[in-house]
């Protein structure tokens, strides 16, 4: 404990940011958990009300379909905000255990700078909710605004979410002690992280070989009832979300490969080998906008089911609507943190490599290209796969675009408005590059 609290202490001030950038993933995660959760809630309430009409027993389903569609974006965020700097994380760690500390020692240190941050994380989520709750209760479903207090969560799920970030960094943090505990020298030489397996595939082709049955049969698992057909749809899309996190990575570190084979200019080849060295942290900085590309792609049906609904079911349809404008927001607010964070975190994980690249003699804008192009390149092409898979899943229903075109536009606008944000989010970090460049660990420049 004496330990951790002199190293908080001691942290000298650029060292603070990846704490900082920790606590407001951590914080942005809480807080569209809760916010999704009290929507459930609240739906769920409105159809057990007596005076409840035909169609109130549809919005929590719908609901449920928003979780399935912002699951794993959300579980993303949080497992990002729990590796945060993980290269920089377990160097230190490694050195104090080369310096004589026990594996409690390390780990108690560990242990103790994950728990403080997800849980200054979670406060703030907390208290987000709750000033924004007045404002999204304003919302108008089923003919109706929101009251505050339906849309508000009792203190046992506010205490089981913040239960939950904070078991997701104690895990992120002990599965890194694990190695440094092990190989510390390993750590602090910076060797070779274990390659990504070809076994990543096999999810994939379950999900297609279900996705297909599940197609064919169609009346029939709805004539188990609708609460069936809802929990299989529901299933696989948080099943299609999870399969293309999986399969991110890998699809990545095999586009550095073709990229460094066929390099013809240094900037390309260093983009090349950084996407082969650390596929996951390449993903991470351009997955959250590929699965709103998803997210985006599969509810630009939703204006043609809007247009095509009998008078009597107006009401549904114009909610199904709003529903879907507001599981794109929020979408489009965990990607831009998740995209912010990751760029930042990723230039702190390479400063190291960075300063050596500018001490051997590489000029800094070489390195400016070489990171525009690790990082435009993956989210061409990942943008690209999410939009073909979500046309995929919305194979069966795709005529409805030509009944209403303006989902189209909700997609191509979504795609565009995420791959500008990646691309400001690695411009703003330039600077950074920079700093990591020309200043060592210990704050002197080299210029």
């Amino acid at each position: 404990m004496r330990l951790w609290w002199s190293l908080a202490r001691h942290t000298h001030t650029g060292s603070k940011l990846p704490t900082v950038l920790a606590v407001t993933a951590f914080a942005v995660t809480t807080w569209a958990v809760l916010l999704v959760a009290g929507g459930v809630r609240a739906f769920a309430a409105r159809a057990d009300l007596p005076d409840a009409g035909p169609d109130a027993s549809t919005y929590p389903f719908l609901s449920w379909v928003a979780v399935a569609l912002l699951l794993v974006p959300t579980a993303t965020l949080g497992a990002a905000a729990a590796r945060l700097t993980v290269a920089r994380r377990d160097e230190r760690l490694a050195r104090l255990r080369l310096a004589g500390a026990t594996t409690g020692q390390i780990g108690v240190v560990a242990l103790l700078d994950a728990a403080v941050q997800a849980v200054a994380g979670a406060a703030l989520g907390v208290l987000l909710n709750l000033l924004t709750l007045p404002a999204v209760a304003q919302l108008r479903f089923q003919g109706r605004r929101f009251a505050t207090g339906e849309l508000l969560l009792g203190p046992v799920p506010v205490l089981l979410t913040v239960t939950a970030v904070l078991l997701v960094a104690l895990v992120s943090s002990a599965v890194s002690l694990r190695r440094v505990a092990i190989t510390p020298l390993g750590v602090a030489q910076r060797l070779p992280q274990k390659g990504l397996s070809w076994a990543r595939i096999v999810p994939v082709l379950l999900l297609g070989g279900g996705f297909v049955a599940a197609f064919n049969a169609g009346g029939l698992v709805f004539g188990f009832g609708t609460a069936v057909g809802a929990l299989v749809l529901v299933g696989f899309l948080a099943g299609t979300f999870a399969v293309f996190n999986l399969v991110g990575p890998l699809f990545v570190s095999v586009l550095g490969r073709i990229l460094g084979a066929r390099a013809r200019s240094v900037e390309t080849l260093l983009a090349a080998r950084r996407m082969t060295d650390d596929p996951k942290s390449t993903w991470r900085s351009v997955g959250g906008i590929s699965l709103v590309t998803f997210v985006a792609g599969c509810l630009s049906v939703t204006p043609g089911l809007t247009s095509g609904g009998a008078p009597e079911e107006a009401q549904l349809f114009t909610d199904i609507g709003t529903g879907a404008a507001v599981t794109l927001v929020i979408s489009a607010v965990l990607a831009a943190v998740s995209t912010g964070v990751t760029q930042a975190s990723r230039v702190l994980d390479s400063r190291t490599r960075y300063r050596t690249l500018h001490l051997s003699g590489t000029d800094l804008e070489v390195l400016h290209t070489a990171r525009a192009r690790e990082t435009w390149i993956p989210l061409v092409v990942t943008t690209g796969g999410a939009a073909a898979l979500a046309l995929l899943i919305i194979s069966p229903v795709v005529g409805l675009l030509q009944t209403a075109p303006v989902g189209v536009l909700w997609f191509v606008g979504c795609a565009l408005a995420g791959g500008g944000l990646v691309l400001l989010a690695s411009r703003a970090s330039r600077p950074l590059v920079t700093a990591c460049s020309t200043t060592d660990p210990t704050g002197i420049s080299s210029r």
